[in-house]
């Protein structure tokens, strides 16, 4: 006899019961982050441990521990939902008002509670953004009490388990610090943004915008997804987000028209990873950065954009050239929606970057007041385009896109305060000032030693971290190493911004490539390798606006043109060096000869650009003299 589960009703009433407080969580996250956007930011600890109540609420409403977690996880998430909200409300009344004899003497109400939230975050964090960040999060808590035991300089006098926790939990320097704060403010405002913009068509309009543009182009359909993915990029500012919007259309495009399905996917995932430096919204990371530095974030958007274009540009050309290596053709005009049909019907989408544009580079307010008004000029706009095109108004878009921005920020608001526990262990052990002894030792003085061994630590962190926490992380422990060096301290943060960013191509946990091979139906892991090496000439990008900060807009006119256009060739000259192929076919001399060509040319100097430049056109002159001489076939394409 055979017995059949009874599925117990009162599971089924208590999930009802969460989906129904995670909405009322979700909208009520979202009033509060637009209110303080629009009035006033309320005082540091007030709004960031309100807004982590509301994170962590959420999060346990709507995580659960595992696929097919038990019955009793069920209880688990409504108990650590409440504590969340216990926790951190508390701060909100007891510590906003700094008073250093309570971070010397906690009552034991503090260090209860304190212990309690960084419990939450670390399970948080696991829920959310997996085993590594957490396991990360927990070394460094450890370290905070083995500095005793450890030998030479990692080794410190130690701290008493209240002195710890008083530490991360009433002051600004731990959970409530700035990565919290840039949370709380800027980042919630955005996400915010990109979620009205996705849910009301958004992410269909640059797509057909970049087709109705380049569609007929060699290669048009990989074109298309890195054009597309550039404008997407900047309603959204998120890597694996783009790659499993824009490449459910692109990646079978491309394969239909003749790219293996690994190059495909190839090329969205990399050039859905640029978003998060391309402005006006990049990654989370660049809000905090702009805190860390205490400059307005227009400065940093505005130092990002030249490196954002020439990023486009090597991934552009490398599209351009595997097609021509292929010889695979654009899309005939006729089956193309036009430039003029396209902007009629989807205008409207373009008011609200308008919007944030100019609140950001004119009026220069807050970001996150900038972001709240473009968010809010949208809709009376898209209210007016559905009137007009005589479709009926869904104003349940407007709470559903509410409600997604609220789930959508959780993560980020859990991996912000876990990475509070890592900046507060290195503040206390003074680990920061040890690591930057540390590089300065292994790069023996070389400016050039010191940012490889910068970006190799940016991309090995990243393998198992979000880009914000890679971001804090390497710049807590390296950036001063390169400020050290007589490094811009914009500069320096960038470049570690820029490979955390990368570091979510490469192998082995390369979520973006995971996404855009899922698409492709090929191994996320051969999608790592072949986007590793495809937005290869891209990484040289960073290494040369700190040479040359003209590539930050930092200089005259003439400066910044000369550094924009030797880089743009260099960038170009490596694309074509590892294609292997330009107007035709390659040797292996010409192959070097692109190669070294593109060195000269990247490094700063009028007289090295101009015999990079040389070198360049000998090899184009080769090839093109073969190509004359030679008839040309395409070679058999691999899937």
């Amino acid at each position: 006899m055979t017995s059949t589960a009874v599925p117990d009703p009162s599971s089924r009433g208590l999930e009802g019961g969460m989906r129904l407080a995670s909405v009322v969580v979700a909208l009520a996250m979202a009033a509060f982050h637009l209110y303080t956007a629009f009035t006033v930011v309320y005082s540091p600890m007030i709004q960031r441990s309100i807004h982590l109540a509301f994170g962590l609420a959420l999060l346990f409403l709507i995580t659960p521990a595992w696929k097919g977690a038990p019955r009793w996880d069920l209880w688990f998430r409504c108990g650590a939902a409440v504590a969340g909200v216990v926790v951190t409300l508390y701060a909100a009344i007891e510590f906003t008002a700094p008073d250093i004899r309570r971070v010397i003497d906690p009552t034991t109400l503090d260090l209860v509670f304190g212990s309690v939230l960084v419990l939450l975050l670390v399970e948080a964090t696991r829920r959310t953004a997996g085993p590594s960040l957490a396991i990360v999060a927990v070394c460094f808590f450890a370290y905070a009490f083995l500095g005793p035991v450890l030998p030479g300089l990692l080794g410190h006098p130690g701290f008493t388990y209240g002195q710890v926790i008083s530490s991360m939990y009433i002051r600004l320097e731990g959970i409530f610090g700035t990565a919290t704060g840039a949370s709380a403010t800027y980042i919630y405002v955005f996400i915010l943004f990109g979620a009205f913009m996705m849910r009301m068509g958004g992410g269909d309009f640059f797509i057909r915008l970049a087709q109705a543009l380049i569609g007929t182009t060699r290669g048009a359909s990989a074109k298309v997804s890195v054009v597309a993915s550039a404008l997407f990029a900047t309603i959204t500012g998120t890597g694996s987000a783009n790659a499993a919007a824009v490449g459910v259309v692109t990646i079978p495009t491309m394969m239909r028209s003749g790219y293996s399905g690994k190059m495909a996917a190839a090329l969205e995932a990399a050039a859905s990873v640029g978003g998060q430096i391309t402005p006006p919204i990049m990654g989370a990371a660049a809000f905090i950065m702009a805190d860390l530095l205490g400059i307005a974030y227009y400065e940093v958007a505005k130092a990002a954009l030249l490196p954002a274009i020439l990023y486009f540009v090597a991934l552009f050309v490398t599209a351009d050239l595997e097609a021509a290596r292929y010889g695979l053709k654009g899309t005939r005009r006729e089956d193309l929606p036009t430039v003029g049909e396209t902007l009629r019907d989807g205008w409207h989408f373009l008011v609200p970057v308008a919007v944030l544009l100019y609140f950001l580079a004119v009026e220069q307010i807050s970001p996150s007041r900038a972001g709240a008004w473009a968010t809010v000029s949208f809709i009376p706009v898209w209210i007016c385009r559905e009137l007009l095109a005589g479709r009926r108004i869904e104003l349940r878009t407007v709470f559903h896109s509410l409600e997604e921005a609220s789930q959508g920020a959780v993560m980020i608001a859990a991996a912000c305060a876990i990475v509070g526990v890592v900046m507060n262990v290195t503040d206390l052990t003074g680990l920061g000032l040890k690591f930057t002894s540390l590089i300065l030792g292994y790069s023996d003085g070389s400016l050039l030693g010191m940012l490889l061994l910068t970006a190799l630590a940016s991309i090995l962190l990243g393998t198992g971290l979000p880009t914000t926490a890679t971001y804090l992380i390497v710049a807590i422990l390296v950036a001063p190493a390169l400020a050290s060096m007589g490094v811009s301290p914009l500069a320096a943060h960038l470049f570690v911004f820029y490979f955390g960013v990368i570091s979510d191509l490469t192998p082995p946990t390369a979520v973006s490539c995971y996404v855009a091979g899922g698409i492709a139906g090929v191994s996320g892991m051969r999608v790592a390798f072949a986007a590793t090496r495809v937005a290869l000439p891209a990484l040289i990008v960073p290494f040369m606006f700190i040479y040359q900060p003209a590539l930050l807009l930092q200089g005259s006119l003439i400066e910044i043109l000369q550094a924009g256009i030797t880089t743009l060739l260099g960038v170009i000259a490596v694309a074509v060096a590892l294609v292997g192929h330009w107007v035709g076919p390659l040797r292996l001399w010409e192959k070097g000869g692109a190669l070294v060509a593109g060195a000269l040319l990247i490094v700063p100097g009028l007289g090295t650009g101009l015999v990079g430049l040389l070198l360049l056109i000998v090899v184009a002159a080769s090839a093109w003299r073969r190509r004359d001489a030679e008839p040309q076939t395409a070679p058999a394409l691999s899937r």
